[in-house]
């Protein structure tokens, strides 16, 4: 799957964070859309899932996300340091790399700034 982006799911119902998706088993999103207070917090209680999709050619995946880590010094009502790691198994023995996020971004020819929308969660549309 060639993932060009993906959206943040929580308990069922879509937001509006996107998914900075580093590899077949993670991405980064702002820990304020997980809803966090402290960076010591746990949401148990909460299920996430990540809606992954390949951009616009009809292939999608959507993962339950396993693990949450937010940065240490997160500050809620200042928003320093907003940013969280989650984590979540896309099965299978298959691993893969976001190619459209070098990490030399010095490099990039040319930025594109987008917005996704999940339209429909059954059968993930953006």
């Amino acid at each position: 799957m060639n993932v060009k982006g993906g959206i943040l799911v929580r308990d069922g119902k879509r937001t509006s964070c996107e998914l900075g998706v580093v590899d077949s088993q993670s991405a980064i999103v702002s820990a304020l859309c997980m809803g966090f207070t402290a960076s010591d917090e746990t949401l148990s209680d909460v299920k996430f899932e990540a809606y992954l999709d390949a951009g616009g050619d009809g292939e999608y995946a959507k993962y339950s996300v396993e693990k949450v880590t937010v940065h240490p010094h997160y500050n809620s009502t200042t928003f320093a340091n907003d940013i969280a790691i989650i984590s979540y198994n896309s099965g299978g023995n298959v691993k893969w790399q976001n190619p459209i996020a070098p990490v030399y971004g010095y490099k990039w020819d040319s930025v594109a700034f987008v917005r996704r929308s999940l339209l429909d969660m059954e059968k993930p549309t953006y």
